[in-house]
């Protein structure tokens, strides 16, 4: 393989006892995505160095490290004025965890020194301000390479579908494709493009053929192991 780039790297673990990660598209019943949006694992980037409208072009990558697991309540969340109780039904994400992969050129020095101390000027949450997390620094790597060649691939990350020139599908391998997940973070609440991806629902790692796509999803190979970046 042929890396064109070198960026550095950070990688940390978040996890808690639920997550909401909502669905703009959901109205009366509010369903989550079914793992940690990229521009949720940047804005828990954000709050960790305290940008309250955190734009960079650096770029994330996302590990499930648990099964993905749901359920279905029912809330009663105040209106704006408090005067009254308005019955929800709120899908959660149970016990999730995740293993975020912070890669670029911006903050990455940043994050990581304050990953090292285990500070964060704002609270970390997965999702809802109710979903607690605490990040755990996990590595920091100078001179990650990024792969701009096609390849075959093997990782442990959830895989962005415009990365994917080919599928490698295993027997007893579970494949999900889940879509509608915004992109890029423009500030000022402004967004653009959006991206969908395939996981394997008990963790496994997914084979492809792996085709660059002008930037928009990149693979980097961090210590030998290969990470799908967006």
């Amino acid at each position: 393989m042929v890396g064109e780039m070198y960026m550095n790297a950070v990688i940390f673990d978040i996890k808690g006892t639920i997550a909401h990660f909502r669905r703009p598209d959901t109205t009366v019943t509010h369903l989550t995505y079914p793992f940690i949006t990229p521009l949720a694992a940047k804005g828990v980037v954000g709050a960790i160095l305290g940008i309250t409208d955190f734009t960079t072009k650096d770029k994330v990558g996302i590990q499930i490290l648990k099964p993905v697991r749901t359920s279905v309540q029912q809330l009663s969340l105040l209106g704006e004025k408090s005067t009254f109780n308005r019955p929800t039904t709120i899908e959660f994400l149970v016990n999730p965890a995740y293993r975020i992969y912070y890669v670029g050129e911006e903050y990455v020095e940043e994050l990581y020194n304050k990953l090292k101390n285990n500070a964060s000027v704002y609270p970390t949450y997965l999702g809802v301000a109710y979903a607690l997390t605490f990040p755990k620094l996990k590595g920091y790597f100078k001179n990650v390479e990024i792969v701009y060649n096609e390849c075959y691939v093997e990782t442990p990350s959830v895989v962005p579908t415009p990365a994917i020139k080919e599928l490698i599908f295993e027997e007893n391998n579970h494949y999900n494709r889940a879509g509608g997940f915004m992109k890029n973070y423009l500030g000022e609440r402004q967004f653009e493009k959006s991206v969908s991806y395939i996981y394997e629902k008990n963790m496994k790692n997914i084979k492809f053929f792996y085709q660059p796509n002008n930037e928009e999803c990149v693979v980097a190979n961090i210590e030998g192991e290969f990470i799908c970046l967006v």
